[in-house]
């Protein structure tokens, strides 16, 4: 049980959820999916090297340094340093974003991952929330969000993103690293702020 609940915890990091949002987001089937291939790739690349391989590389520097000490289950202000150093690199990004003549639905979903890690860092400093379900929070948001906004018919992915959270979230307890509370309230997290940011933009 152990190990699978490992496999999902890599396969759902909170790292891959913004890159995967905005594939699903590039691919919606609404007006954004009219963009040319090669500028998708070009999007989709700026926002994987500014929110996954640029906070990857930061993890093992971090951890040769000794400012965190485990890669799992880690102390509250060893999770408060990556979190912030993490949160840098998504302002820079979204800022990089910002100045590029996108669709504003874009510039929002960027705004949100964003506004989300500040609100568990923020959040963090008192209480221990589980980021992973907070990135398929953000993400169901997302497929809610452009749902409303467009009429898309992302029912088959809401529900897939839905399975995803609850094996995910299962994981986490499993592995004894979440309670379930954390978990709960992870979700909901990334789900409201999310979902709100991209309604109101």
């Amino acid at each position: 049980m152990k190990k699978s609940a490992l496999v999902i915890s890599y396969l759902f990091h909170p790292l891959f959820m913004p890159t995967l949002g905005l594939l699903l987001l590039l691919n919606s089937g609404t007006y954004i999916s009219l963009l040319d291939p090669a500028a998708k790739r070009a999007i989709l690349f700026v926002m994987a090297l500014g929110t996954l391989f640029f906070p990857l590389i930061m993890v093992p520097v971090l951890y040769y340094r000794n400012l965190i000490t485990k890669l799992q289950n880690s102390a509250r202000e060893e999770r408060l340093i990556l979190r912030l150093i993490i949160l840098i690199l998504y302002i820079i990004t979204f800022v990089y974003f910002v100045r590029l003549p996108l669709s504003r639905i874009i510039h929002a979903y960027v705004l949100s991952i964003t506004a989300t890690l500040f609100m568990l860092l923020l959040l963090g400093v008192r209480f221990k929330l589980c980021s992973y379900s907070a990135g398929l929070g953000g993400l169901t948001g997302l497929i809610i969000a452009l749902i409303l906004l467009y009429d898309t018919p992302l029912q088959g992915f809401l529900m897939l993103t839905l399975l995803a959270a609850g094996l995910t979230g299962t994981a986490r307890l499993v592995l004894g690293i979440q309670r379930p509370g954390e978990v709960y309230t992870g979700y909901l997290l990334g789900f409201t702020v999310v979902l709100v940011t991209l309604l109101v933009y």
